[in-house]
């Protein structure tokens, strides 16, 4: 009976179908070594413990198990997946889809590290640090559009600053792309600032979570481009206690999106209630001055009337008249600029908010699913959902015919 012979190809392929029919998918656990990273977003890798190593492959479009920013040379971790035999070089290999981190100060040392090698490099000097605007008028957002940091924010921002319009750039805030979606969404705010109108601050965040979940905001390349962002930034991620690499990156941090609304906007109400107290003490101060000029007058015209001829005294009666007229003049005048000033503002204050044109019987429409009222029906076409935001209510649409001259 002839032995048979195998090509390599062949001896390959079958070895590949017997490890992989006597393994389920393991757990192993080892040391990382010779960590490389491909430019399609692969990551390849050895694990390996006192006596032996075993190469390890996790594909980017595996499921994430913890962020690339953890997986350094010495790191232990336990790697999830399944054995198998690279064909065309006849490698032995895992191929991981999940991999965690042994030891709860896994995650914090790998921050610490980032943080402290960030530190040193300078990013997180007060000297870099940009001044926030004292009245923003433009807001810009990096956050899910689907979480509670932009409803919270969007909250904060209509109560207490109306006058601010909110610009929303979506990502993905946790997980595996979510960096890369985060770096996108602060390019896209720097060309919508230089093209569509300038934004005076960008606040970027997310709400709680695990220390896996807050991960996103601890990228390496996140920090830089946020560090090299023109537009005054605010991090607001996670609970009060929760810190991240933007915390200290960004030119201010918030413990919460909703701390952060609070920071970056003044209040309207306290506004108004300075603005009119200023004005009273103005009032007051002009009043005084004037009774006290009136008083200076009269005494100096009695000390010296009866010394000078009446023609004087009828000389120095018209130069009091006119010199009280004068002064009442600029007074009342002052007075009026101050007056219509004040006014001015409380009505733009009062005109800023955005329920007086739905009082009036208007309306306001969204294409469904965006936050940005909708103006021009060339974004529309037939078939699309539309909400109608009410005075009280709201109503959804879909559209049948669209004129758009």
């Amino acid at each position: 009976m002839e032995e048979r012979v195998y090509t390599v190809s062949e001896l390959n392929r079958e070895s590949r179908e017997l490890l992989e029919g006597a393994f389920n998918p393991i757990w192993v656990k080892g040391e990382i070594a010779e960590l490389k990273r491909a430019a399609s977003g692969h990551l390849y890798f050895t694990l390996k413990d006192e006596s032996a190593e075993l190469s390890v492959v996790k594909f980017r479009s595996r499921i994430p198990g913890i962020p690339e920013a953890v997986l350094e040379p010495g790191t232990v971790v336990l790697a999830y997946g399944k054995l198998t035999v690279y064909e065309p070089r006849g490698r032995y290999q895992l191929v991981a889809s999940l991999i965690q981190p042994i030891g709860e100060g896994a995650l914090q040392a790998a921050f610490e590290r980032l943080k402290r090698r960030l530190r040193e490099e300078g990013l997180f000097d007060k000297a870099h640090k940009k001044p926030l605007p004292r009245f923003p008028e433009r807001i810009g957002v990096i956050t899910s559009p689907d979480g509670a940091a932009i409803r919270d924010i969007h909250s904060v921002l209509s109560r207490r600053w109306p006058l601010a319009r909110i610009f929303l750039f979506p990502a993905t805030v946790q997980g595996e792309g979510a960096p890369d979606e985060l770096v996108a969404a602060i390019d896209a705010a720097e060309r919508f600032s230089e093209s569509e109108g300038r934004l005076d601050l960008l606040i970027i965040g997310r709400g709680g979570g695990s220390a896996e979940d807050l991960m996103a905001f601890n990228d390496e390349r996140l920090a830089r481009v946020l560090f090299d962002c023109p537009i005054p930034s605010v991090s607001a991620v996670g609970h009060e206690i929760d810190f991240s690499i933007t915390d200290f990156v960004a030119d201010l941090r918030a413990p919460t999106p909703s701390a952060a609304a609070e920071l970056v906007a003044p209040d309207r109400e306290k506004i108004i209630e300075t603005l009119e107290g200023s004005v009273g003490r103005m009032a007051r101060s002009l009043s005084s001055r004037l009774e006290a000029g009136v008083t200076s007058l009269k005494r100096s015209l009695r000390d010296h009337l009866y010394r000078l001829p009446s023609r004087k005294a009828e000389t120095l009666e018209q130069r009091l008249d006119l010199a009280l007229s004068g002064i009442v003049g600029s007074t009342v005048r002052m007075w009026k600029g101050r007056s219509d000033r004040l006014i001015h503002l409380t009505d733009v204050l009062r005109l800023s908010d955005p329920r007086i044109p739905l009082q009036r019987g208007y309306s306001i429409t969204f294409l469904a699913g965006e936050k940005t009222p909708l103006r021009n029906a060339s974004r529309l076409a037939k078939g699309d959902k539309i909400t109608t935001r009410l005075l009280q209510g709201e109503v959804s649409s879909r559209i049948e015919e669209v004129k758009k001259e």
